[in-house]
């Protein structure tokens, strides 16, 4: 399988635990629990998650879990290579009174063999944003279907393939991978470059960028971030990875049995959303 990015040789990655501590340090509130809540329930078809256990790869902020929790799962397990990341999805944790026995943070890498064997297969497995970012997408994914229990969902967001000389995927990776070996005044350059010309765009078709800030990540289409934290995350996001949603499916499909059960796909540098059910019976993978 082709790993959808020009392979890096290079150890260069941005900071997720670092910016998500600084979200949550700042921008977690109801109203952003409530649609990272929704989200969760719009890409997993479901109304709750009672009698379920809920492993979250790549926890991030921890919002997701929380929504979990919140949904009614048994036991919700997050986990993040990032170590600034744990203690963000802890904080989240402690300010919402979930008992540790009912929402378990560790850190770990989904390609860590080792680390894998310490978990327990769930009923879900999700997983937005996060694989792509792994350096070995693939081969994360991979490791994501066997922490799949047997009639389980797996619920994973994973950049689209854009395929165009400017602006295009590979593009995006070669900026990326900038932003991480230049200096901080740099990124914070690039980064304001960057939402100021969302923001001038959004100006020059007559809307309110003041109303698009104080609104970002609270309709779904954030999943409860705010929009700095989100272009910064955007910019500086390396290793950076992508794939169509034809791929994606084709993968599961023929190389793990999986079923699609849903998809949400896009055509610009966004993520599309699948979930996959696992056969009862095991498969071999």
């Amino acid at each position: 399988m082709d790993t959808a990015a020009p392979p890096s040789g290079e150890q260069l990655r941005f900071g997720f635990g670092k910016n998500w501590q600084r979200f949550v340090g700042t921008g977690v509130d109801e109203e952003r629990i409530r649609v990272a809540g929704e989200g969760v329930k719009r890409i997993l078809r479901v109304d709750d998650l009672r009698g379920r256990s809920f492993l979250d790869v790549g926890c991030g902020s921890g919002l997701s879990s929380l929504a979990a929790c919140r949904l009614g799962a048994d036991c919700v397990v997050g986990f993040d290579y990032d170590r600034q990341s744990v203690e963000a999805s802890k904080v989240v944790r402690d300010r919402a009174g979930v008992a540790l026995e009912r929402w378990e943070i560790v850190q770990g890498s989904i390609l860590d063999a080792d680390f894998l064997q310490t978990l327990t297969p769930a009923d879900v497995v999700y997983s937005w944003g996060v694989l792509h970012h792994t350096g070995a997408m693939w081969p994360a994914l991979d490791n994501c279907v066997r922490l799949v229990r047997p009639g389980g969902l797996l619920a994973i967001a994973l950049y689209n393939r854009v395929e165009r000389r400017l602006g295009g995927s590979a593009m995006w990776w070669r900026i990326k991978r900038l932003y991480n070996q230049v200096p901080r005044p740099l990124q914070a350059a690039m980064v304001g470059a960057y939402g100021g010309s969302l923001l001038l765009r959004k100006l020059l078709t007559l809307q309110n960028p003041v109303r698009f800030l104080r609104t970002y990540g609270h309709d779904g289409g954030g999943r409860g971030m705010d929009f700095w934290h989100d272009a910064r995350d955007w910019v500086g996001g390396f290793p950076y990875e992508y794939a169509t949603a034809g791929e994606v499916f084709t993968y599961m499909r023929d190389r793990h049995g999986f079923e699609l059960i849903y998809l949400d796909t896009h055509d610009g540098h966004v993520c599309n959303e699948f979930t996959f059910r696992r056969p009862k019976r095991a498969s071999c993978s």
